[in-house]
């Protein structure tokens, strides 16, 4: 699967709205995307970028460190932090 299967997804209003955490763990689409293979070196750069770009998501945001690795925050003062390599 390369392409976000938020792109044309008909539930991206719902899942706009959720926690990061919530909707990896919802919907199985999103936690094939992102999370297979389960072997970091063999992850996808960019897969979490184009997946925020999809939903604009209204209660978690990225931040990325000092070596471009993608991190989410769930705007609930404590950062909730999943690198993707």
């Amino acid at each position: 699967m390369n392409n976000c299967p938020c792109k044309s997804c008909i539930c991206v209003a719902i899942c706009q709205s959720k926690k990061y955490s919530d909707l990896i763990f919802q919907c199985e689409l999103i936690w094939e995307y992102l999370a297979e293979p389960l072997i970091p070196s063999k992850r996808r750069n960019g897969r979490l970028g184009l997946l925020c770009n999809a939903l604009k998501p209204i209660n978690w945001y990225l931040i990325y460190d000092e070596f471009d690795r993608a991190m989410v925050n769930n705007y609930t003062g404590y950062e909730n932090c999943h690198f993707i390599y």
